[in-house]
């Protein structure tokens, strides 16, 4: 069973998208009634996996370092199964040489169609001891991945949880500790982007075919990318963004985890269309023969399907 659209919605909202405005058109889209599939607490990365079934990451309800309660699942069709459980807080993921390669805190595993978990890189492994893995994208050829340490998220907020103005002193006292690593398959570790002002927070991470590394700024909210050793942004107004991936056109979809919105955006200008605003979208997956994005909603705990545009 292949997991699709509704038609229905999707033609009644392109329709009206093409008429109304940009910010009624986009009110409309964060109202849709899209498809969705409960898959547990906390839900974060969706990839396609083992015999091209959906595997996603559910961090747990606890969100504690040693807790355990962290598992991946399968979606096929609408049946959700537990594919490996006994994780802390599993977020990123990518499918490589036949493996789950899983980030957890400062750990990254491998996960095989059996369920069976190994330690792939410890934090013996490391240059610089990790803070907080979390973003995971595989590189041409299947022999390692690109990670990214979000550094010290905690240092981003306040006691109530809400980020610091950009332009505040807790703003630019944030420890510059972010960085992007490269995972081989054997386990070595080694940094592809050291810290910078401009990637003190990094989450998500994608990688195009020439190269070019692009990297979602959670706390500074930028969409940023690295190419020949210099950074351009691409697009900003992007706080808490979280999951990044392309399309053969050029076109960029980026997701928000604490806005919950959802864009679609062109790598060369920079302008963008808002698809749709669930509660909280975390990582995401671009499934171009269902013609839609597949978006992990951490608060509502189910997997969301969004028509393209």
């Amino acid at each position: 069973m292949k997991l699709r659209y509704l038609p229905t919605t999707f033609s009644f909202v392109a329709l009206v998208g093409a008429l109304l405005p940009f910010g009624l058109s986009a009110a409309l889209a964060a109202g849709t009634d899209f498809r969705s599939i409960a898959v547990g607490p906390t839900p974060e990365c969706i990839v396609r996996g083992f015999d091209g079934r959906l595997c996603v990451t559910l961090m747990g309800t606890s969100r504690v370092k040693g807790d355990g309660d962290g598992k991946i699942v399968m979606v096929d069709g609408d049946k959700v199964t537990v594919l490996a459980e006994g994780f802390d807080d599993p977020k990123g993921m990518s499918l490589v040489g036949g493996v789950l390669v899983v980030t957890d805190f400062d750990k990254v595993w491998t996960v095989d169609s059996a369920g069976t978990k190994k330690l792939l890189a410890g934090p013996e492994a490391f240059p610089k001891p990790p803070l907080y893995l979390n973003d995971v994208v595989a590189e041409r050829g299947g022999r390692s991945v690109l990670v990214t340490d979000m550094g010290t998220p905690s240092a981003m907020s306040g006691p109530d949880g809400v980020f610091w103005p950009l332009d505040s002193l807790e703003a630019k006292n944030i420890p510059q500790l972010g960085r992007v690593y490269r995972v081989t398959m054997g386990g070595k570790v080694s940094v592809v982007i050291d810290h910078a002002p401009e990637m003190p927070n990094p989450n998500g991470v994608d990688l195009l075919d020439d190269g070019t590394i692009l990297v979602g700024e959670f706390f500074r909210g930028t969409l940023m990318e690295w190419k020949a050793g210099k950074w351009r942004q691409i697009s900003d107004d992007h706080r808490s963004a979280d999951g990044i991936v392309h399309d053969p056109a050029g076109n960029l979809y980026l997701t928000e985890v604490r806005t919950g919105r959802v864009w679609k955006i062109n790598s060369k200008t920079g302008a963008r269309e808002q698809l749709a605003k669930l509660e909280s979208a975390a990582d995401l997956l671009l499934d171009e023969p269902g013609k839609q994005l597949i978006v992990p909603d951490s608060k509502a705990g189910k997997l969301v399907f969004i028509p393209l545009p």
